[in-house]
């Protein structure tokens, strides 16, 4: 009876402690913006009830437990155990890659050496060749004075030594093209096996699952693990259709990984969110306390100790997403695009997460990688607009709201294309509220603006203080050489007096205008006719007390 139940006991003890090897490939990765969750799935078939350990190999260095996830099923009744990670012990030179590696790289180094060697032994039977040739030559000039040498002598020492220098030469000339092949395979292999004793001292990590079950069945395990050696940033493509009803406006996923670790064929997974960021909320530790006649170092460690703990993760998403209010609006004309990822969570707009289409395959060779994510089709109002006194150039434009259904993020590149043409790069700014976006798509062909200085005059008016006025006139014209009628949108920055002590007065003529969306800028509406002109007249006086220096108006170009 009681070896009916220590037989049963031992096997279960002899199943624990023997671990299984699991084969657990690469299947899915979710992209954060500084590192990447990467999830292996496994399979083993358990014969009976117990405590299974399994073994997953070639993790990759330096795993902790605080960043590693793992889930486990299998049949009914079955408990996810222990967990270890640990180094996986490991000398690369013994293994039979490294030796058939080292094996080619001594073969190669001999071959090079060999080369080297003949290409010594040409040289100097090139120097003796050219010594013996410059004697003869001197004996020949030397016996020239006396008797004539035999003809058929020289021509035949003259014939060897020639044809011996060409044997020689070409003989070189093979040597020089295999000895830089040579070397080209010498560097390759070499940088090889450099990587590999380098691995000598980096053990790769392994992981102990233990799941314990029921019955015999089969088991699978999703090891997940953080790596920082990967990560993403978001671009965006803003493409204009030839005819200008249409702007697509597509983001993008740039992916650089350099793990260690090919992914092949793996579902990809893009967040904006950051893993790492502290959750703690913002908290005073009192009141704030205002005194008048401390020394400045005390209220310095007052301010201190009495300043708010905000988190400082808390604003690095910075994830935009479109308001309500325009959400309803323009979710008509925005259909999805076939191709696009799936969004799957979202948490009141502090992190999105989308998953890429099919599976991807990533190298691990630090190169840039794109992806697209979404895009979507809006209809633009487009516009010429200029700032002659900034740029000459009337660009085209084309405006649109808030788009919904796309993460906005500001500071990212955004690429132009008019039609397939690369117009230009820029970064995404957000507009002011209820301003609408605005992406220029370079300079608009047969229009022309142009700011000229009509009067400057600076003279010394009044007649008990004396003061010193600029009048200033100025007119922006622009010129339309196409054969159709266009409306150019001119802006030009306000000037305004920021003391008393400037007066700044609109002189008479001055063509009336609107304030544009940012403060502070005046924007002009101008019609002009095919083949025709139109002006905008600008005009102020400027008046400072004397003695004053006028500072602010240096791209007004007032005489001194």
């Amino acid at each position: 009876m009681l070896t009916r139940w220590l037989l049963p006991c031992l096997a279960l003890t002899l199943a624990a402690e023997v671990p299984v090897s699991l084969t657990a490939p690469i299947r899915r990765v979710r992209l954060h913006p500084d590192e990447a969750w990467v999830t292996r799935v496994g399979q083993a078939k358990v014969a009976g009830p117990g405590v299974h350990r399994l073994l997953l190999k070639d993790l990759p260095q330096g795993l902790e437990l605080d960043d590693v996830r793992v889930a486990a099923s299998g049949p009914k009744g079955s408990r996810l155990g222990d967990l270890s990670v640990g180094a996986e012990p490991r000398k690369v030179t013994e293994t039979p890659e490294y030796k058939a590696l080292k094996a080619e790289w001594e073969g190669v180094r001999d071959r090079q050496d060999a080369l080297e060697a003949e290409g010594e032994s040409i040289a100097k039977e090139l120097a003796f060749l050219s010594g013996l040739q410059a004697g003869y030559d001197k004996e020949i000039s030397a016996r020239m004075t006396g008797a004539l040498p035999g003809a058929a002598a020289v021509v035949d020492l003259s014939r060897s030594l020639q044809g011996r220098f060409g044997e020689v030469l070409t003989r070189d000339r093979r040597r020089r093209r295999e000895l830089e092949k040579v070397r080209e395979e010498f560097r390759r292999l070499d940088v090889d096996l450099s990587r590999r004793a380098a691995e000598r001292s980096a053990s790769p990590a392994q992981a102990t699952v233990e799941v314990a079950t029921d019955r015999a069945g089969e088991v699978e395990v999703e090891f997940t693990y953080r790596t920082r050696g990967a990560g993403w940033v978001p671009t965006y493509e803003a493409r204009l259709a030839p005819d200008g009803r249409k702007l697509e406006l597509a983001i993008f996923a740039t992916i650089r990984q350099g793990t260690g670790e090919d992914w092949n064929r793996v579902q990809v997974e893009i967040t904006n969110a950051r893993s790492g960021r502290s959750l703690a909320l913002a908290q005073y530790a009192g009141p704030r306390l205002v005194d008048s006649a401390v020394p400045a170092l005390e209220v310095a460690e007052r301010r201190m100790r009495n300043l708010g703990s905000l988190a400082p993760g808390v604003a690095q998403n910075q994830y935009l997403p479109a308001p309500r209010a325009v959400l309803d609006v323009v979710a008509a004309n925005a259909p999805a695009t076939v191709s696009e990822a799936q969004p799957l969570e979202e948490a009141r707009g502090i992190a999105a997460t989308w998953a890429l289409e099919g599976t991807k395959d990533i190298p691990a060779d630090n190169e840039a990688h794109r992806f697209r994510i979404l895009g979507r089709d809006l209809e633009p109002a487009l516009a010429l607009v200029a700032t002659p006194r900034l740029d000459p150039t009337v660009h085209r434009v084309a405006r649109f709201p808030v788009p919904a259904g796309i993460p906005l993020f500001p500071g990212a590149a955004v690429v132009h294309y008019a039609g397939t043409q690369r117009v230009g790069q820029t970064q995404l700014e957000m507009p002011l509220p209820g301003a609408p976006f605005q992406f220029g798509f370079g300079p608009y062909r047969g229009v022309r603006v142009e700011l000229r200085q009509v009067e400057a005059l600076k003279e010394a008016v009044g007649t008990f203080t004396k003061d010193i006025q600029w009048t200033l006139r100025e007119r922006m014209e622009v010129s339309n050489d196409t054969a159709e009628a266009v409306q150019v949108e001119l802006l030009d920055r306000e000037v305004r007096a920021s003391s008393d002590k400037v007066r700044i007065t609109p002189l008479p003529g001055t063509t009336p205008s609107r304030e544009d969306a940012v403060p502070g800028v005046r924007a002009w509406t101008l019609a002009v006719e095919p083949r025709g002109k139109g002006t905008v007249a600008l005009g102020a006086q400027i008046r400072i007390p004397a003695g004053c220096v006028l500072t602010g108006a240096d791209d007004l170009h007032l005489p001194r």
